[in-house]
């Protein structure tokens, strides 16, 4: 089983209102929820009492937002329970997601075929990383963790351009599709990352459990010219997906 404790990260203990009232909102719906916080210097105890083996690569990454990327794996490797990026707000109890022994991630966006050439990605679904819960010691978890320090020892990133790819929900996808994983469920988008549009729709609002403001504090805002952003954006998805959870076409079951 998951754990009903929520992981979650922000760069000092004081908290803007905006995010203080999401983390509240987990809070809301799950009243028997326990809630771990950890700064910038409660990350760095926890990698090097937890993962020492880790620690000299943890310590020599350049961008804190790699710091948040890795350890939001580390840290429900290691406990268990939910992560969720402090702009994610929870609108329903999440108790009925979390009773199974697998871990539970969620379709971030749907791509356009070209960009998911671009990608490299086996679908054209990308894997959120802003949420996601596991039990205590998941495979999975483990061996993402794995491959993230790997990348990072042999090419640590220089440019923010590549966060992405090396430690946030590009790599997860990317590592998702390649390990085609038995033991992990999968939510269709309306249920943890809805576009803007759905969750906005009180027809939509028995199937969305959370929601994400996409708030972004870590990204430089640059605007790309209109081709790119034709190419990047991403296509709304199914409103009414048949229950909660996608099938990728590998057999995954156990839900």
């Amino acid at each position: 089983m998951i754990p009903l404790v929520l992981h979650q990260t922000w760069k000092s203990a004081e908290l803007p209102a905006d995010l203080a009232a999401f983390q509240q909102s987990f809070v809301r719906h799950n009243p028997a929820i326990t809630l771990r916080f950890y700064d910038d210097a409660a990350m760095d105890r926890f990698v090097a009492e937890r993962f020492p083996a880790y620690g000299a690569t943890y310590e020599g990454i350049r961008f804190p937002v790699q710091k948040a990327d890795l350890f939001r794996v580390l840290v429900v490797l290691a406990e268990g329970g939910i992560y969720a990026d402090m702009d994610m707000e929870c609108l329903a109890p999440l108790g009925p997601v979390l009773a199974r022994d697998r871990a539970v991630f969620g379709i971030e966006a749907q791509v356009t075929g070209i960009r998911q050439r671009e990608l490299g990605y086996d679908q054209p679904f990308q894997i959120a990383n802003c949420i996601f819960a596991a039990p205590a010691g998941h495979p999975f978890l483990a061996a993402f963790a794995g491959e993230m320090v790997r990348r990072l020892s042999e090419r640590p990133v220089t440019e923010r351009r590549d966060i992405e790819d090396a430690t946030g929900p590009k790599a997860l996808t990317r590592f998702f599709y390649a390990a085609r994983p038995a033991n992990v469920d999968v939510l269709h988008q309306i249920g943890w990352v809805p576009p803007d549009l759905y969750a906005d729709l009180p027809l939509l609002g028995r199937r969305i459990l959370c929601r994400h403001h996409f708030l972004g504090s870590w990204k430089t805002g640059e605007r790309p010219p209109l081709l790119r952003r034709l190419i990047e954006r991403n296509r709304l998805p199914n409103p009414f997906p048949r229950g909660f959870w996608h099938d990728f076409g590998w057999g995954a079951g156990g839900r």
